[in-house]
């Protein structure tokens, strides 16, 4: 697939690895880093009314309807960092209003529970599709829109991912982390960039909405985040993660599916002695080997294949 052309303005923001990374709103918004604006990113611009307006079709998401901007827009910032166990977000919002929109969030009709951001990001430049987090901060709840049907090769997030928002003496923070057993396949192994972007709506103050890099859904004028390549011990520890993580779903896996399989009644006990018992004892004796994670991970759908090629070969082998 051909990488479409960067916009000369894109906005790239470096992503490091690091260690000790604070896990948590409380964590990030007492650290040094945030205190003393370490990596901080404030580069948004205003999100173009003709834009914004066209987003009344888009009915996935209700993102308020007062989307022009008539008072002064408030400082948004996000930091990130990433280690062997996931990617790390974290957003810091201002907002001078901040005690009258706690206040009024107990009316369901406040434009407070509208007050949100929407995160969308692509691992790497030519993956579609996308994903994209609809986080309304106040309320403390988010959205999981996946922009493709699973299959080996694309799974939610919303089961793994972790979001949390807490309010802060002058605005809200809000935390996101992404564990790379989620995304395995483009964990960022040598490095690399991602198309990235951050959306803010603010219907409460009349501020509209800002955005990071490009419009909603629109990939090609997103910002990237650049993941400084790891060391050879840091990527070492992100495959031992990622083999760990995959031991533990292929025995979990293999064991349900043994146990359904040699079932007399609902399986098929041919196929698990003939087939499926010796692939569950080849990956079990191999599974230290990076080269056996697709299998690991993918145990169920790799059972779905192998299944089918026995049926195929016990009908064709009757003929």
């Amino acid at each position: 697939m051909l990488t479409t052309p960067l916009p000369a303005a894109q906005k790239i923001y470096t992503c490091k690895f690091e260690e000790h990374i604070p896990y948590g709103v409380s964590a990030w918004s007492q650290s040094e880093r945030v205190r003393n604006g370490l990596g901080k990113e404030t580069r948004f611009g205003p999100y173009d009314r003709s834009s914004a307006e066209e987003l009344t079709n888009d009915a996935l998401v209700d993102r308020g309807a007062r989307v022009e901007s008539k008072s002064a827009p408030r400082e948004t910032a996000f930091w990130q960092a990433y280690d062997e166990k996931g990617w790390y977000i974290y957003i810091e919002s201002k907002e001078p209003l901040i005690k009258d929109l706690l206040n009024q969030l107990i009316d369901p009709r406040s434009p407070g529970h509208k007050e949100s951001y929407e995160l969308f990001f692509a691992p790497g430049l030519t993956q579609v599709p996308y994903y994209q987090l609809y986080i309304a901060p106040y309320p403390n709840r988010t959205t999981f829109y996946d922009w493709g049907m699973p299959h080996a090769n694309y799974r939610t997030l919303k089961d793994d991912t972790r979001v949390e928002s807490l309010p802060l003496a002058d605005g809200i923070g809000t935390f996101v982390f992404i564990p790379w057993h989620t995304l395995y396949e483009q964990a960022p192994l040598d490095g690399g960039e991602w198309r990235f972007t951050l959306i803010r709506w603010m219907p409460f103050s009349k501020s509209g909405g800002m955005t990071w890099g490009g419009k909603v859904h629109e990939t090609g004028r997103f910002g990237l985040v650049r993941f400084e390549k790891p060391t050879p011990q840091q990527r070492q520890a992100m495959e031992e993660g990622l083999l760990q993580y995959g031991r533990y779903r292929f025995h979990a896996v293999s064991d349900q599916l043994r146990e359904y399989w040699s079932d007399a009644y609902i399986g098929d006990p041919e196929f698990c002695e003939a087939v499926l018992l010796p692939e569950i004892e080849r990956l079990g004796a191999g599974g230290d080997k990076i080269g056996n994670l697709k299998d690991l991970m993918e145990f169920d759908y790799k059972v779905n294949a192998l299944r089918t090629h026995h049926l195929q070969q016990k009908r064709f082998s009757q003929k």
